[in-house]
């Protein structure tokens, strides 16, 4: 199944067909003032915003520019569920306190630029969680007004009447000293409201389920109380009827920790608000520490979650919080489900090394495929699910910006390098239908060809490699391409510390050595063997000590050296500049082994920390070029 995905660059706009051509369709240059850019989530409009303008594209390639907004200041845009609505923030003034900085435009209908106003405007002076939340199919919104929330029932006319709210929920319900800090509307056609309510004065958190009917809502559908809590993340699944919480405390009781205890809830009810009971647990994590990632499956039957101190746990729950796998510890840190729920992405990036693992829900979890994705910063899953997008960004990194796509068999399919990336997405298929070639949308039931993706074929030979990831391979051949189990090759960097060295004794041509033993390799001169490298080191200067003494006492007894037949010479172990050059080199190595420990173990390294694991390529090959091999190290 092949899908577009686009890219932000500093310069432009590109959107590129997928596999197997991956052509350029459309490249707009936007001359580097782009402040934010976003795709609607029904894949109908591309929102682009400059200083001065924000543009709306539509059409199979973007290429008809829809409607241009006269805003200035504009640095965040967001889209409803279904892409009826466009949300902007502006910049507040410092002027002006009184200026409404947020604004919602309709877009489900016929426009013309010079007429198009805004349904809705507020004001938000902070960027964090500014924008109103739709229900999936954009029929309710919900704001805040003080400890209360209103929420409006919207039809095609698009008028948010907040005073005359549809219904209210009354923030102080579970105390009076207490108020919601978070809260999130349900991806159901029927949607539920999930409040949180942190701790205060001794008294629990609370977490609940509401309904969303007309009038005062005072009925919970279920709730779950517990302690430390300071804030939350919270997921529903796809269906609307279960909503994960991991309840986070701002200090860790048992200092182990910088970011605080995590514990993740469970709430999940049965028929259309709850008519058939709900049910609450805490989600039992066998393994103490941090919680990485935690995600549904598609089906909203099962979710998995990595957990604990590096390397973490990985264990798949069903939707009443029973173990259904638990797989060996692994430093791993994300985990993303492919759009049938068959597959699974197992990663660990970040500070980790970007390995990655792809599992077969439906073979007892096991790893079909294997490849390896350093530095990534971003990394989705294809619509068709056949495909999977790394991505390394600005600015989490500005270093090996680039684009990949691999087969789900873990083969690298494209690659496109830039010199700053900004910002990758896929594009998805509208999934309603929409009135003729228009943008506009009538029937809200879904399309025939939108039904759930069908698991790929796990056959790399019949893949079309394009030209661009074979170069890369070629470039870059420890970079890419599968590696199949992750157990390392034959031939791989080992560390000093696993290495054996023999005795460092150097012959010179023609002349025979006295009681020197012969190795059948060259060793590389100041690593004793059995001894650590630190050992190794002291043993070094202790012997070279010891032979300066020896040769002091043996100098004043000693015959001319021409009076020595040549059979008898031995030459003493010296260094020559290569070969304090390989040490030097060896010692980098050593450097970069540990740093590359320390990101297993989930450490957060410096960023010229990251650069100098990115350099052991480089100082593997200037080993190789001094005649050292990773053979010889043996």
């Amino acid at each position: 199944m092949t899908s577009q995905f686009f890219l932000k660059t500093s310069q432009d706009i590109e959107l590129f067909q997928g596999y197997p051509s991956f052509t350029q369709s459309v490249a707009n240059s936007t001359g580097g003032g782009v402040t934010s850019s976003m795709l609607s989530p029904c894949a109908r409009f591309l929102a682009l915003a400059t200083k001065e303008s924000v543009k709306v594209y539509s059409g199979e390639l973007f290429d008809h520019e829809l409607v241009s907004l006269p805003l200035s200041n504009v640095y965040d845009l967001h889209f409803s569920p279904s892409g009826c609505y466009l949300s902007t923030w502006e910049r507040p003034s410092a002027q002006d306190s009184s200026h409404l900085n947020c604004k919602v435009w309709y877009l489900n209908k016929e426009l013309d630029s010079e007429q198009v106003i805004p349904v809705f405007q507020y004001q938000a002076k902070t960027q964090n969680g500014w924008s109103l939340q739709f229900a999936k199919l954009d029929n309710y919104a919900v704001k805040q007004f003080g400890k209360e929330l209103r929420i409006v029932k919207l039809d095609q006319n698009a008028t948010f009447n907040f005073d005359q709210p549809y219904a209210t929920l009354s923030q102080t319900q579970e105390s009076e000293s207490q108020a919601f800090s978070t809260y999130l509307i349900s991806p159901a056609e029927h949607p539920t409201i999930c409040t949180f309510t942190p701790e205060k004065s001794g008294k629990p958190a609370h977490l609940t389920i509401w309904p969303i009917v007309e009038g005062e809502i005072s009925k919970k559908i279920v709730t779950k109380s517990f302690f430390k809590a300071d804030s939350c993340q919270l997921q529903w699944n796809a269906l609307g009827n279960a909503v994960l919480c991991v309840a986070i405390t701002d200090f860790d009781s048992s200092n182990q920790s910088y970011y605080g205890e995590n514990t993740l809830y469970l709430l999940s009810f049965q028929g259309v608000n709850g008519a058939l009971g709900g049910n609450s647990v805490r989600v039992p994590l066998s393994k103490e520490g941090p919680i990485h990632d935690f995600t549904w499956s598609p089906t909203s039957r099962q979710f998995g979650v990595i957990y604990g101190y590096m390397p973490a746990t990985i264990t798949f729950f069903d939707l009443r919080g029973n173990v259904v796998h638990t797989m060996s510890d692994q430093a791993k840190n994300t985990m993303l489900f492919s759009p049938s729920g068959r597959y699974i992405l197992v990663g660990g990036f970040g500070n980790l090394q970007g390995s990655v693992d792809i599992l077969d829900r439906h073979d007892k979890f096991k790893c079909v495929s294997h490849f390896d994705a350093a530095n990534t910063s971003v990394c989705k899953w294809s619509p068709g699910g056949e495909f999977i997008m790394t991505a390394t960004t600005s600015p989490r990194l500005r270093v090996d910006n680039c684009i990949k796509i691999w087969h789900v068999a873990g083969k690298l399919v494209f690659v496109k390098e830039f010199k700053e990336l900004l910002k990758v997405d896929w594009r998805t298929s509208c999934p309603y239908k929409t009135v003729g070639d228009t943008h506009v949308i009538r029937d809200w039931q879904p399309k025939g060809d939108n039904a759930t993706p069908q698991d790929p074929k796990l056959n790399p030979a019949q893949l079309q490699v394009h030209q661009s990831a074979k170069d890369f391979i070629a470039k870059h051949p420890k970079r890419s391409g599968n590696s199949g189990s992750g157990t390392q090759s034959k031939g791989a960097y080992k560390p000093p510390h696993a290495r054996r060295a023999g005795a460092g004794t150097r012959t010179v041509p023609g002349m025979n050595v006295v009681n020197a033993k012969p190795s059948p390799k060259s060793t590389v001169p100041g690593l004793v063997p059995g001894l650590s490298p630190t050992a190794s080191k002291s043993a070094a200067k202790n012997k070279k000590r010891a032979n300066k003494k020896k040769e002091e006492a043996q100098s004043h007894s000693a015959a001319s050296p021409s009076a020595i037949p040549p059979s008898e010479i031995t030459i003493k172990e010296t260094s020559s500049p290569e070969e304090k050059k390989i040490r030097s080199l060896l010692k980098k190595l050593r450097a970069i082994e540990a740093l590359k420990q320390r990101q297993s173990n989930g450490d957060k390294l410096e960023d010229t920390q990251v650069l100098k694991i990115q350099s052991e390529e480089k100082v593997l090959s200037e080993l190789k070029f001094m005649g050292w091999s990773e053979e010889n190290a043996n």
